[in-house]
């Protein structure tokens, strides 16, 4: 009995395990991902806040570009109201 000798059943089992797991790394990466960036927006805020007491407009601004901004390449203008372009 040699390797390629498994029998159908096998294969086919084999291969859902294997479609089954290549779409969970791909959900994954797709959900985690903008969680943890919403989760790491929060914690912006909320040190923004506990810095001076209270949180601004600007301190909102701050994290907003910190977290989304720069992955998309987005000026800091866009976020404060300004003629930045992108």
């Amino acid at each position: 009995m040699t390797i390629f000798s498994i029998s159908m059943s096998t294969q086919r089992t084999l291969c859902i395990i294997g479609v089954v797991s290549a779409m969970a790394v791909v959900l994954t990466s797709t959900i985690v991902t903008p969680a943890f960036a919403i989760k790491n927006f929060f914690n912006c805020m909320t040190d923004r806040a506990n810095e001076h007491g209270k949180l601004t407009l600007d301190d909102v601004h701050t994290c907003l570009h910190k977290e989304y901004g720069v992955y998309r390449n987005i000026p800091y203008d866009v976020f404060t109201g300004g003629s930045g372009t992108y």
